[in-house]
């Protein structure tokens, strides 16, 4: 059977997702850089399209694979809001104590099943954090974005 070139790249966002949930993890506990709401909404999001991307691999069927492609999309148009969100919020200081993230996270029960990944261990209003001199929010911005021009590439191929 002919390999569909979405089923590579359908790999390659799930491994971005693995590399990206597997910096966040060493920068909070090594590095002692805790997430805030938004931080762990967007690793949230990095891990469904990284899980969703993973059997997407396995899909052979291109239609099916290409409303997958739109989905990855979607949440990864969430993620550019959400990293968004963050910086906005956190212009704003004190307003993001309590936000929609903080909601979403212990709505969805995720922060008591995985609290190791999904907990929410600072504010938006504490300082940024800094890799390699830039914020973690572009960070996390970038790679959202490139998510976005992968999965509607899979999405708008002609086969």
């Amino acid at each position: 059977m002919k390999q569909y070139l979405g089923d590579k790249l359908f790999l390659f966002i799930s491994t971005l997702c693995i590399i990206s949930l597997g910096a966040a993890l060493i920068s909070q506990h090594i590095f002692d850089m805790q997430p805030c709401a938004w931080c762990v909404v967007q690793r949230l999001l990095f891990f469904f399209i990284g899980i969703i991307s993973f059997f997407a691999y396995f899909i052979k069927n291109t239609m099916i694979s290409k409303i997958v492609a739109v989905i990855v999309g979607i949440l990864s148009i969430m993620g550019i809001i959400a990293a968004l969100l963050q910086n906005a919020l956190h212009s704003e200081n004190l307003s993001c104590v309590i936000t929609p993230a903080d909601k979403i996270i212990s709505n969805t029960g995720f922060d008591s099943a995985m609290p190791w990944l999904f907990n929410i261990y600072s504010s938006c209003a504490d300082d940024p954090v800094i890799l390699l001199g830039i914020e973690y929010f572009i960070w996390s911005l970038s790679l959202f974005v490139v998510l976005t021009i992968i999965s509607f590439s899979i999405a708008l191929r002609k086969n």
